[in-house]
């Protein structure tokens, strides 16, 4: 499995500057910047399903924090009672406060996501289960991360994050913008091939061929 570590070092060999080295903060800072690029991008590897917090009783909102993982973009929120999950309609947080009088509790039907915050409408009148369902932050390789540090963005999308990481050394570093433009493409290329990869791997039955 490849590391934070290791992609520094073979981005420094590559590169073939003293100047960039592995330990240098533009190399470190140029892959950091390569993730923050791509993360809201959906992968196989960066999708969740199955995450469960329980909703406290008359609260309106739900810190996503309770979640135990940083959510991107969420694609489901379920209430859970019994053994049956009830999707909740996702609205905008203007369109849910202007019809939320503080006075009025029950089984949620609504949400809406805001300052890092679920809401719930109506506010549940008891405890529920909420599952959540979308695309996750991967935090393991960060600017405090040690060179063990792993994740897919390190492994599963290694090729994509180098190229696009020597696009910016390139492109800020060393002022070449032909060759910044170039390991971008190439990391273009990456993208497309990890997002077949992805519809493979998710993707259930077969498409039929459509004339437009």
């Amino acid at each position: 499995m490849s590391t934070f570590g290791t992609m520094k070092s073979r981005i420094a060999r590559e590169m073939k500057r003293g100047e960039l080295s592995a330990s240098s903060s533009a190399v470190q800072d140029s892959i950091l910047s390569a993730i923050e690029y791509f993360k809201r991008k959906r992968f196989y590897f960066n999708e969740f399903n199955d995450v469960t917090a329980t909703s406290s009783a008359s609260q309106t909102y739900m810190s996503l924090s309770r979640f135990g993982i940083r959510p991107i973009l969420l694609d489901s929120v379920n209430v859970v009672i019994g053994n049956r999950d009830y999707p909740l309609t996702a609205k905008t947080w203007q369109a849910i406060d202007s019809i939320d009088a503080g006075q009025w509790y029950g089984f949620p039907e609504w949400y809406s996501i805001h300052t890092e915050k679920l809401r719930l409408y109506p506010p549940p009148n008891n405890a529920y289960v909420v599952r959540i369902a979308g695309i996750k932050d991967l935090t393991e390789v960060s600017a405090s991360a040690t060179s063990n540090a792993t994740n897919p963005w390190v492994d599963d999308a290694e090729q994509m994050i180098r190229c696009q990481a020597k696009g910016y050394l390139f492109r800020d570093a060393l002022r070449n913008v032909a060759l910044g433009q170039q390991f971008r493409a190439d990391a273009n290329d990456s993208f497309r091939e990890l997002s077949k990869e992805t519809r493979a791997k998710t993707t259930v039955g077969r498409l039929r061929k459509t004339n437009w």
